[in-house]
């Protein structure tokens, strides 16, 4: 397995795990993918890494600012996606604590994260790479016509002073 950067040669890939991610009902409030120029515009240029094997990329992890205000340009929202053929072998956990390391090294202090309350999984992976339970949003977005929570986790870099 290799951490590779997510481009405009391997999106098609990216596009297709997202489309799976959305499919479950518990990853994300989006119900499309965007193209690769909405994506690649709304995102950091660095932290946006794959992991690959064989040529097959298992998933993908990103992040975005979550302003432009610059009191806060040291902090961004984590996203995280895995195939569906991949889920439950680590994959995640390997491409979030790539992103931690990547996000210290890019001056990020605050990473946080607002996982759909259902998405367990999820929930426990960024536990255990060491975010904190923040609270929750209550019904902050509907899917599908159902108001949904939002749990919110965050990792504070114990190497950004």
């Amino acid at each position: 397995m290799e951490f590779v950067d997510i481009n405009t040669s391997n999106f098609d890939q990216v596009s297709k795990i997202y489309w799976e991610g959305i499919q479950t009902g518990i990853a994300t409030f989006e119900t499309s993918v965007p193209t690769w120029e909405t994506w690649n515009n709304s995102h950091f240029k660095f932290g946006r890494i794959a992991l690959i094997e064989n040529n097959l990329l298992l998933g993908w992890a990103s992040l975005t600012p979550v302003t432009n205000r610059c009191v806060y340009a040291g902090v961004a929202e984590v996203s995280v996606y895995v195939a569906e053929n991949s889920r439950g072998k680590g994959i995640g956990k390997k491409l979030l604590k790539k992103l931690i390391k990547i996000s210290e090294e890019n001056n990020i202090w605050t990473l946080q994260s607002g996982i759909m309350r259902k998405n367990e999984a999820s929930i426990q992976m960024h536990l255990n790479c060491g975010f904190r339970l923040i609270g929750y949003r209550e019904k902050i977005g509907k899917l599908n016509g159902e108001w949904l929570d939002n749990v919110i986790l965050e990792r504070r870099s114990k190497l950004i002073n």
